[in-house]
């Protein structure tokens, strides 16, 4: 028999020849609202069984903001519809993977008119990739346009009438993936999103040649930090002509970009500190000439900030590759990180780089690299260079 000592401490039964004791529960003495957010923070399933713990928490997660994430899960149209209708407290996070929606527009206008979702903070859902035409982006996806923060659009289409009512004031993080849009209504879109801090557009898997992105893509707010683009070309004017003056992480990934536009763009990037090109074609010269210009990256063994600069490059036999990187001033460098195919020809030239120490992935092909006053004409002896400057 169970029975409570003096101390406020629960004494359970003998187990095994000994007593075992344990605290209170604390927890539970937590004011509901408190309790709700915890709950809120725990996958959907995770989140239902709290109501086992106890009758103290079996109403909660019912009235818990939703983070309703069916990613990686095996979650039916019938049971999420079941979740939606029985739950009163409001969302804070909506993702629907394709493997739940297929190709159903209509099910996804529903679900995002239920109560259920009312003060929706993030909003991702994915269409099939192989649905055709592309399912359209739901007229109920408006309402939310005061409360969201993260809206994440794949496999989609944007009716025309529909994207110029966009305006979403608190959003800060806009991602569109194989999104089919027009260019007026994709410069409206970002014009409506004042406050935006992180965009990401990636295309699809068409090509070659790649497709040409609407200039409107770099019309987004100055509030921007960081900017990814992926599997398309730059415009050229565009590039040119823009400005960027909060931009801190720049990545480019399997981009087509004309070597004239790729310098002016950077030249606008008064803040930026991070540069990724993943296997970025259409210039065969880099210079590098920024005085904050560094990539942190945490790195797991040691556990310490590094400032990287990263480019990866793949075989192409259409694509003008790069042949030479000129690093003219970087202060802030520490690790310059490149990758390429073995058999490409490359001059590396480092003027002034007074942090840098690590200069990676030199191959016998290097056959002219340049640190400071000192030239090495062949090297093939090493694949890997560590330099302490």
């Amino acid at each position: 028999m169970m029975r409570l000592q003096q101390s406020g401490r629960e004494e359970l039964p003998l187990r095994g020849g000994r007593r075992e004791a344990r605290g209170p529960d604390l927890i539970s003495f937590l004011p509901d609202a408190v309790l709700c957010s915890v709950i809120s923070l725990l996958p959907i399933k995770e989140g239902a069984r709290t109501q086992i713990l106890s009758s103290r928490w079996r109403p909660l997660w019912r009235s818990a903001p939703l983070n309703l994430d069916t990613c990686g899960r095996s979650i039916s149209k019938a049971v999420l519809s079941r979740i939606l209708s029985g739950h009163r407290g409001g969302a804070r996070c909506f993702n629907v993977s394709y493997s739940v929606l297929g190709g159903d527009s209509a099910t996804l206008d529903g679900w995002l008119r239920s109560a259920a979702l009312d003060n929706l903070q993030e909003l991702d859902f994915w269409f099939s990739s192989s649905a055709s035409p592309r399912p359209l982006v739901p007229h109920s996806t408006l309402r939310f346009s005061s409360t969201l923060r993260v809206a994440k659009f794949n496999y989609c289409k944007f009716p025309d009438g529909t994207a110029h009512q966009i305006h979403f004031p608190n959003l800060q993080q806009l991602q569109l993936c194989s999104v089919t849009i027009s260019e007026d209504s994709l410069h409206a879109m970002l014009a409506g999103c004042p406050v935006l801090d992180r965009f990401e557009l990636t295309y699809g898997h068409e090509g070659p040649p790649r497709p040409l992105m609407p200039p409107a893509a770099l019309s987004f707010s100055s509030t921007l930090r960081v900017a990814k683009f992926v599997r398309c070309r730059f415009p050229n004017t565009a590039a040119c002509q823009v400005h960027f003056p909060s931009l801190q992480h720049l990545e480019l990934e399997m981009v087509t970009i004309r070597e004239c536009s790729l310098h002016a763009m950077l030249s606008r990037c008064p803040a930026l500190n991070s540069l990724i090109l993943n296997y970025t074609y259409g210039f065969s010269q880099l210079i590098i000439n920024s005085p904050k210009l560094k990539r942190a990256d945490v790195l797991k063994k040691k556990k310490k900030k590094k400032k990287r600069v990263e480019m990866y490059f793949g075989r192409s036999d259409t694509e003008i590759r790069l042949d030479e990187l000129i690093v003219v001033n970087a202060p802030c460098l520490e690790i310059l990180h490149h990758r390429g195919p073995y058999e490409d020809s490359m001059e590396i030239t480092i003027i002034s780089a007074r942090k840098l120490k690590v200069l990676g992935c030199i191959t016998e092909s290097i056959f002219r690299l340049e640190l400071c006053t000192t030239v090495f004409n062949v090297l093939t002896d090493c694949m890997m260079l560590e330099w302490q400057l």
